[in-house]
């Protein structure tokens, strides 16, 4: 089943064996670029590990969601497990897997209070899928529960911010914790052709790029989209023959007491061109509009078009039941901001994102003025100010959304 393994995948794999000189580490993180080849040596590492060391013990298995977890560990070990003749029950209802005498309980950890969920267990070891974006507390309550003699924690993750708590009081402290890192690059992972590694590098620029394709723990800093530029990135001329062809969108940024928007879009399969906005500011205009106001408002913008696939925040509820209501075809938009933030970044530096100067005014000062949060930046997370960031989010709904319809340009990475 298993391709050959690199060098690193090998340390990755026997590194807590007696006489690989980290033994007596209790702490494992691999660390370092995306499709690197980290997580399948690790769940291998982990399984054998905990066969071979413990019998009738209980293991700790984290993922970021449950639907994360299974995708990433979950099916790759069930792979394994098959590939090599080990009997295994998976018992879902339960959320644990047994594999011979020995229980793996399952654990999603994006919510602030999951490390309840581990409270009175006693674990011989974890397993903690893309660790960097489980809260401080659940790491530090899998790590606590882990008090049978000789358990050990094994960790993954691509890097994120230089204040992140994984490197400033992990990576930073590994000699004084007890901790083994083991930094991955894509060269290896020996199932990455040339052409596929290049081809993920193009996928990212900026801070993006140092953190998923270099590997690095550096911080975003400054403005979100350094890479914008007010010639190359807009257009003005009424071409009457540029959308043709095109299929249309209409981005939406729900809000009430803050500001709603609407960007009309024709998407060519190369670029994305943005032809106008709507902008209804409550607070400015000291108005509030209600959910038919605004289906009203967004049936003229779309000069009552009915075909045209509105994107919209999947939380926006109210507004998504009045447009559904009166035959808008809707379809939720993903909202991961990180993602979203580098893949609109890819666009823009790839100058596939064009926005009409003179329809667009209030998109193109928000663009300017969409900064980097320094005070989050300086507790170890990643995210832009909270403000004047309207347009700015229903860019991301709509890059992010419609990433795989691009043709002519360069695909981000799932």
């Amino acid at each position: 089943m298993l391709r050959p393994l690199s060098r690193k995948q090998k340390q990755a794999l026997l590194w807590w064996r007696p006489g690989s000189g980290v033994e007596h580490c209790r702490l494992f993180l691999a660390d370092g670029a995306i499709r690197s080849g980290k997580t399948v040596s690790m769940i291998l590492s982990f399984l054998l590990w905990s066969q071979s060391c413990f019998s009738g013990r209980d293991f700790i298995v984290a993922g970021v969601t449950a639907g994360a977890l299974k995708r990433n560990v979950l099916s790759p070990l069930f792979g394994m497990l098959e590939a090599y003749g080990v009997p295994w029950e998976y018992r879902r209802a339960e959320g644990r897997v047994v594999i011979g005498t020995n229980t793996y309980h399952l654990f999603g950890a994006d919510k602030d209070n999951a490390q309840d969920k581990l409270q009175g267990m006693t674990a011989a070891g974890a397993y903690a899928d893309e660790a960097a974006l489980f809260p401080r507390s659940f790491i530090d309550q899998m790590i606590g529960r882990c008090s049978v003699e000789g358990s050990k924690i094994f960790m993954n993750c691509n890097p994120n911010g230089a204040y992140h708590f994984i490197k400033t009081d992990f990576i930073d402290r590994a000699a004084e914790i007890g901790l083994y890192r083991l930094h991955f690059t894509m060269d290896d992972n020996l199932t990455l052709s040339p052409g596929i590694r290049e081809s993920y590098a193009r996928s990212f620029t900026g801070v993006f790029y140092r953190q998923y394709i270099l590997g690095e723990w550096v911080s975003a800093e400054g403005a979100v989209y350094p890479m914008w530029d007010d010639e190359a990135n807009t257009y003005e001329d009424e071409d009457p023959f540029r959308y043709r062809g095109c299929r249309r969108f209409a981005a939406v940024d729900y809000g009430t007491a803050n500001p709603c928007v609407f960007l009309d879009v024709r998407d060519d399969g190369t670029t994305f061109w943005i032809a106008k906005e709507y902008y209804w500011d409550s607070a400015a205009q000291r108005r509030q509009k209600t959910d038919a106001e605004y289906a009203e408002d967004l049936e003229r913008f779309l000069d009552g078009d009915r075909n045209t696939v509105v994107i919209i925040d999947p939380s926006a509820a109210s507004l998504k039941a009045e447009l559904r209501n009166r035959g808008f075809r809707l379809r939720d938009a993903k909202n991961d901001v990180r993602e979203g933030i580098a893949a609109a970044a890819v666009r823009i530096a790839e100058r596939s994102v064009r926005v009409h100067r003179k329809n667009c005014p209030c998109f193109l000062r928000e663009i300017h003025g969409y900064l980097w949060d320094e005070k989050a930046r300086q507790r170890g997370e990643e995210k832009p100010l909270k403000e004047h960031d309207h347009a700015m989010d229903a860019l991301r709904y709509l890059v992010l959304t419609l990433n795989s319809r691009f043709r002519g340009g360069k695909q981000s990475p799932e």
